[in-house]
């Protein structure tokens, strides 16, 4: 009879480390996935965080370029002009503020305003075949891939200055 309850306590032992060791591994694996929708979910803000940055940044930026532009409009207006290839240009779509210049300038040409456009032109060839956007809108989307990461990279060193602080 003691010889049986020795074998009992044995067998109960084994059990119990059995189902510690089960709890152990559905704890671990619980607390992996939780930390793992954790870690996907706080991706996926900081993915919509980033989203959103990058839209502000870039309506900043469009801001700014029409300050910039104002600045010295002839001169930005004769340096975009001057990089179009030689040809007639059948259409030039400009801002209200361009007008009086590609007036002077595209005599022939038809001019369409824009009020979207911060400065530069877009000019139509007369056949209709090429179409140059040498806009400052148009050479902000094109450097932005380049601009935001540098962008991203000051503004969380200003943060990082400012936790800091």
């Amino acid at each position: 009879m003691a010889k049986r309850r020795q074998e009992l306590k044995v067998e109960q032992e084994k059990l119990r480390s059995a189902a510690d060791r089960q709890l152990q591994a559905e704890v671990a694996r619980r607390r992996n996935s939780l930390l793992s929708e954790a870690q996907t979910r706080a991706m996926a803000n900081r993915l919509h965080a980033e989203a959103d940055l990058d839209e502000r940044l870039q309506e900043l930026a469009s801001q700014v370029l029409v300050e910039l532009a104002a600045n010295n409009r002839e001169a930005l207006w004769r340096a975009l002009c001057a990089e179009l290839p030689p040809a007639k240009w059948r259409k030039i779509e400009l801002s209200q503020a361009d007008r009086f210049l590609a007036a002077q300038d595209f005599p022939q040409a038809e001019i369409a305003l824009d009020d979207t456009l911060a400065g530069g032109l877009i000019v139509t060839g007369c056949d209709g075949g090429v179409k140059v956007d040498n806009s400052l809108d148009c050479r902000l989307r094109r450097a932005w891939p380049d601009l935001l990461p540098q962008l991203m990279k000051a503004l969380r060193k200003l943060v990082d200055r400012d936790e800091t602080t």
